[in-house]
């Protein structure tokens, strides 16, 4: 059976981040940097350098940060970086919060498909793109689906709606930030299916992974950080708990990604080996997780409860997770 490696040798190699100076790629950066000898290219639009972080970052000679607009298409010939890069990590998106407009979330879109081209382009060997959990948020109040029953190979149901409106409006019902992900995996898969013997794609539908420390406590029906909510009732933090937040908390509490586990995934799906013969066609319907040059998993912890299924996740990237947020 052909494969397609990207190796966990000793051999520097040449690591690029989009969003690459936010939360996660900030995360993945440092801890790259503290376990590897790879060089990191960090991928940022200039508006979102901070000075404080950008010049943190690059006291490593390893570091370096590229001021980059993806949604222009002149960004293609910044992008010529790319043919010494061995893998990229695509985490950028102009709004990464379930309130993402749909005007916002076609911009997103527009992100994933110039890197994914350049990727294609100029050979990068595997590309891993942060999808997430909202593009099964669907399921939520399903009674039909219990725990571990939602796979990575489950029919789509994007958007996650909250129960109480007056959560609804102040943190929206991320169906135009879920379709811009369904959309990324449908492009990796394709070009996967074409270009998966040269560069091969890793999908993890990420859960919530809070900045900073992202502790169980701070999780909340609203499924973003405060910062990030839109204007709505003020009061709304103050006011006894609804029954719809309280159901939904347990929701989030239960596609809670901690840091542990985000780095263990990332990691392991920079280094895992990729079928590259197409063998698993219709093996799973449309909604295949394994293909030629491809594969998806869900990534959350291992949260009491929860709908989502880690046995794949557990099979490829080798990642048993001890983390619960209601432990």
């Amino acid at each position: 059976m052909s494969t397609s490696t990207f190796s966990a040798s000793s051999t520097p190699k040449t690591i690029a981040i989009t969003g690459g100076l936010g939360n996660l790629g900030t995360k993945l950066c440092y801890h790259l940097l503290a376990t590897t000898t790879h060089k990191i290219i960090l991928l940022e639009h200039p508006s979102y350098i901070s000075e404080t972080k950008a010049a943190a970052l690059q006291r490593n000679p390893s570091v370096t940060i590229i001021p980059i607009d993806l949604g222009q298409p002149s960004s293609i010939k910044i992008l010529e970086v790319l043919k010494d890069v061995d893998a990229v990590v695509h985490f950028s998106a102009v709004n990464p919060y379930p309130n993402a407009t749909w005007s916002e979330s076609a911009q997103s879109m527009d992100h994933t498909f110039m890197i994914f081209q350049a990727a294609v382009m100029h050979r990068v060997r595997r590309v891993i793109f942060a999808s997430s959990n909202h593009v099964m948020g669907g399921y939520k109040d399903d009674p039909l689906f219990g725990p571990s029953s939602i796979t990575p190979s489950s029919d789509p149901r994007v958007g996650t709606i909250p129960l109480d409106p007056k959560t609804l409006a102040i943190s929206g019902d991320a169906m135009g930030y879920a379709a811009a992900k369904l959309a990324g995996e449908r492009l990796a898969m394709t070009l996967a299916s074409v270009y998966g013997d040269t560069t091969s794609f890793v999908v993890l539908r990420i859960g919530w992974c809070q900045p900073g420390e992202n502790l169980p406590s701070t999780l909340s029906a609203a499924g973003s950080p405060p910062e990030f909510l839109m204007e709505g009732d003020g009061e709304a933090g103050a006011q006894e708990q609804s029954e719809g937040d309280k159901k939904d908390e347990v929701w989030f509490k239960q596609m809670w990604l901690s840091n542990r586990d985000f780095l263990s995934y990332f990691q392991k799906a920079l280094e895992l080996t990729i079928p590259t013969n197409d063998t698993t066609e219709g093996a799973a319907g449309v909604h295949a997780n394994v293909r030629k040059g491809f594969l998806l998993l869900n990534a959350m912890s291992a949260n009491s409860g929860a709908k989502w299924n880690l046995e794949e996740t557990q099979k490829w990237l080798g990642v048993i997770s001890s983390d619960d947020s209601f432990q």
